[in-house]
């Protein structure tokens, strides 16, 4: 999103849109494996909670975004987006192994 936010060339924004658009959505079955893994137990309530949480949070910050975006442009906005990517990319260091009872 980086290299998004900073190119000029229209073409080369069209052809990041591609991988950008599949790295956003690789991770959501990866986060709902997670969250079965972490509650065996109650695997419909962990894909619930992972996905909706995930989907919320993002429903929430949108309206703030095009605030932002108004305000300033959607450059900014990118550099913000880009900015909270790396505070999971940090968090994914510290995931503990769930243990499997």
């Amino acid at each position: 999103m980086l290299a998004f936010s900073l190119t000029k060339s229209v073409i080369v924004a069209s052809a990041l849109l591609l991988p950008i658009g599949m790295l956003i959505f690789i991770p959501y079955s990866a986060i709902v494996l997670l969250g079965q893994r972490y509650l065996p137990n109650q695997m419909g309530l962990a894909s619930r909670v992972t996905l909706g949480l995930a989907i919320s949070i993002g429903g929430i910050a949108t309206p703030f975004l095009g605030q932002v975006a108004d305000a300033t442009s959607l450059i900014t906005v990118f550099f913000i987006l880009t900015a909270v990517a790396l505070i999971p990319m940090g968090a994914a260091y510290f995931i503990i192994e769930p243990t499997i009872k």
